[in-house]
């Protein structure tokens, strides 16, 4: 063997211990297969170590006694510090203050249990940032099974983390979003293209008596009838068109009865550059309270309290409408103004809540006799205004005052008493001559009804003519 050959073989094997002088010739065969093995394994080094390095993985290499000894150059490029800077324990100088007591915990929980962990937390960047790593760290043996320590596999799961966050933090909005709604009497839902519920709060479950998971799929026609159904569709088919609407829905049920919904729907976009809509957004509020204290107040207004009978405004406003019909029809209309005769000696005799219930029954009978298209109506206590419309001349109103004259002196049985009254009529004719209002008529009428009085009561007395020249004013 030549100087350079054992000089090359020295250099190779340095870690060994070899005589100075030359190289006994039955060591240089064993020699060279030490060498050669030697040289397999700084080749399989080096191939691991470029492997390592050229990734965008961290690695970390720990011994046995816990002490991390090697960094991969990612690592190292992440942090921007040197190897030497975070040997040992000086990799945990950049993990977060807020991360470091639970990362260290963790770490060292595993390693005396010599088992495979998984850690998460914020490692500063040499830019001075924070990012969220994933380290997955395993215990390594050699091929005898003795422990020389972890190996830990580290990835930026910072995106991840992001995305995890806000996705938790928009369940929470949810949460509380469906919470709030949960709270909110209306019933509030979404429905689906095929408008299928996908979702409805409370209020909603309880009408439609179902859970959320079992109201997921079912469209309107589990739980309306047929009509309901198919008004319900044609909103939907509106709003899935692009269009918002508010609408009153009246449903009808035997079980639920008579109920009005005001209801509001809009489109929803979850692509707002997609001008088709997604689906829908209902709010549908119970207004029927509301709508029968309405009408309500709509009767007081326009009905006497105590007979149902239409009061003054009512009066004028119809008044008004007969008059331009009877312009039209070049016919004749009758005002009647009726005061009872007799009245006050049955409040006084029997009280107010009997005269209430005589009053009431009278208008009831009085209404009884009149024509279709005829108006009774009560101004205030015992005083009537009727409107006699359609007469074809003077002479056809006589019938008809007969008739409303007796319909007043007929007794009225009460509590086991007869109530009797009559009542005086004034009257006033027209045909709708310019100049003439509802307002003159019923003076004309009122002053009449005064003169039927002065006459003897119980009697009609025609506007314009002398007290006693009405010939069969009495019934």
């Amino acid at each position: 063997m030549d100087d350079d050959s054992e000089t090359r073989l020295r250099q190779k094997l340095s870690f060994l211990e070899l005589p100075a002088g030359p190289i006994p010739g039955e060591w240089l065969d064993v020699l060279r297969q030490v060498a050669g093995r030697v040289g397999e394994l700084e080749a399989r080094k080096e191939y691991f170590r470029l492997l390592t390095d050229s990734g965008r993985v961290l690695i970390w290499v720990s011994g046995s006694d816990g002490g991390v000894d090697h960094f991969n150059k990612p690592w190292l490029a992440f942090t921007g510090r040197t190897l030497e800077q975070e040997r040992g324990d000086g990799w945990l100088e950049g993990v977060h203050p807020e991360d470091r007591e639970a990362c260290l915990g963790g770490y060292r929980e595993a390693f005396a249990a010599r088992e495979p962990f998984t850690l998460e937390y914020r490692l500063r960047r040499a830019d001075g940032g924070y990012r969220w790593i994933l380290d997955e760290g395993s215990p390594r043996h050699d091929t005898g099974g003795v422990f020389l320590g972890y190996v830990g596999f580290c990835y930026d799961i910072t995106e991840r983390r992001e995305a995890e966050d806000e996705l938790r933090r928009s369940l929470r909005e949810t949460r509380i979003l469906h919470e709030a709604l949960d709270r909110v009497p209306s019933c509030v839902y979404t429905k689906d293209r095929q408008s299928r519920y996908t979702y409805a709060n409370r209020a909603t479950l309880d009408l439609f008596g179902c859970s959320a998971e079992a109201l997921q799929g079912q469209g309107d026609d589990a739980f309306f009838p047929p009509e309901t159904v198919a008004w319900l569709r044609k909103l939907d088919l509106r709003v899935l068109g692009g269009e918002s609407t508010e609408e009153e829905v009246v449903v009808r049920d035997p079980i639920r009865g008579h109920r009005v919904y005001w209801e509001v729907k809009a489109p929803i976009h979850h692509d707002l550059d997609d001008p088709e809509p997604d689906g829908l957004l209902g709010i549908s509020t119970d207004i029927t309270a509301q709508k029968e204290y309405t009408q309500r107040m709509e009767h007081l207004a326009h009905y006497d309290a105590l007979t149902g009978l239409p009061n003054r405004a009512l009066l004028l406003d119809r008044l008004s409408k007969a008059l331009a019909q009877v312009r039209r029809r070049e016919l004749w209309l009758a005002v009647v103004f009726l005061d009872l005769d007799g009245f006050k000696a049955i409040n006084d005799r029997h009280g107010h809540q009997m005269g209430d219930r005589f009053l009431h029954h009278l208008a009831r009978r009085m209404g009884a006799r009149l024509r279709e298209g005829d108006t009774l109506a009560r101004l205030g206590g015992d005083e009537f205004v009727v409107i006699l419309v359609d007469l074809v001349g003077p002479e056809a109103v006589d019938p008809l005052l007969q008739r409303v004259l007796r319909a007043v002196s007929e007794p009225v049985h009460e509590d086991g008493h007869d109530l009797c009254v009559t009542a005086s009529l004034g009257v006033t004719l027209t045909r709708g001559e310019p100049g003439v209002t509802p307002d003159r008529l019923l003076q004309e009428a009122d002053q009449a009804m005064y003169r039927a009085k002065e006459a003897g009561r119980n009697r009609y007395h025609l506007s314009g003519s002398p007290p006693d020249s009405a010939p069969g004013s009495r019934p």
